[in-house]
């Protein structure tokens, strides 16, 4: 989606409706005949980003080839890394004047992805590997504790702090699950750069 990309490379509020059709190459009205405003458009450009998480997220959970603790391990990396044009648009949506847009992105994306992390967890459970009475609601703390963690590294400079943050994820995930200390690696170095 060429709004999206735009908005993650400069900005929304510096891209203009001229920049997103010049991108699509069709005629300013053209936007007007699906949107109103530029903002009725960022609820269309949150959906698409969400989905896409969405999709991979459900794409490493029903990967085979990986056991359960290496499944969360690859969302959690992937949901954490963000690039810097990924990083302007997270902080555009946590900007005061996107507190509805940002809680209404969060409230559908725990919704979505609470059910396939559970199933993972459960996989666990089957397998041996996880320690936990209550999949669904485990992981739905789960999910509000990384939504925390993803808000705070996003808006966080200092490197030290992120790292003992995402320690502090790893110690707590591995804690919730039941599994060894050390067993679960998040990707530091690749979150905060």
């Amino acid at each position: 989606m060429a709004a999206c990309e735009l908005i993650k490379e400069k900005g929304f509020e510096q891209v203009s409706v001229s920049d997103i059709v010049k991108k699509v190459g069709v005629a300013q009205g053209t936007f007007y005949y699906y949107f109103q405003t530029k903002y009725d458009m960022l609820d269309a450009v949150v959906d698409h980003y969400m989905q896409e998480s969405i999709d991979t997220i459900e794409k490493i959970a029903a990967d085979p080839s990986t056991n359960p603790l290496e499944k969360l391990q690859a969302i959690v990396n992937y949901t954490l890394t963000m690039d810097p044009c990924e990083r302007n648009f997270i902080e555009f949506l946590h900007s005061n004047e996107n507190l509805i847009t940002h809680q209404k992105y969060l409230m559908r994306s725990f919704e979505a992805t609470i059910p396939p992390i559970a199933g993972i967890v459960e996989e666990g459970i089957k397998d041996g590997l996880f320690e936990v009475k209550y999949p669904m609601e485990t992981v739905g703390l789960m999910v509000y504790t990384y939504g925390y963690l993803h808000d705070s590294l996003a808006h966080s400079a200092d490197r030290e702090e992120s790292r003992r943050k995402i320690g502090a994820a790893e110690d707590v995930f591995e804690k919730v699950l039941g599994i060894k200390s050390g067993s679960l690696k998040l990707e530091a170095n690749k979150i905060i750069g």
